[in-house]
């Protein structure tokens, strides 16, 4: 049999099988949550559907709950990452409606059975079989998400 301890190929073996790991794992390291954007919800490394859906991409868990997103389950990934991004869309409509006059404050309609929000004017405003009138801020604090990720004001 030859010796193979010293061809370049038997050295390169194990270094591409660690660049093919370091590869697979890249999407995850980078990016904690998966989004489903069919959906609106994320799930968490490790679950059944991290991943594995057909339409969605990684964020981080701040930066999906910044836009809407809701943890699979209701189980967030690291409470704390979820509940600060929340917080920081309240804070950021919060004086928006104190500065406008409360007549003026945008009232949205959420659908109470898709957690779902929708602004004055569209479609589904109103219109929906479930649902209350709530302003932006308080729909956001209760875990409900814009309809097609766009925020009213």
């Amino acid at each position: 049999m030859p010796d193979t301890t010293n061809h370049p190929t038997s050295r390169l073996a194990p270094l591409l099988a660690l660049l093919l790991l370091l590869a697979w794992a890249l999407p995850a390291a980078a990016a904690d949550v998966w989004v489903n954007t069919s959906s609106g919800v994320y799930h968490c490394p490790g679950g059944q559907y991290y991943g594995a859906t057909k339409r969605g991409h990684f964020m981080s868990e701040r930066e999906a709950a910044q836009h809407g997103y809701r943890a699979a389950y209701g189980r967030t990934c690291s409470p704390g990452e979820a509940a600060a991004g929340r917080q920081q869309v309240i804070q950021q409509l919060t004086p928006l409606a104190r500065s406008a006059a409360p007549a003026a404050a945008t009232r949205v309609w959420i659908n109470t059975g898709s957690h779902v929000y929708h602004c004055p004017g569209t479609r589904y405003y109103g219109a929906t079989k479930q649902g209350r009138y709530a302003s932006e801020a308080e729909a956001v604090a209760s875990g409900n998400r814009p309809a097609y990720g766009a925020r009213c004001n």
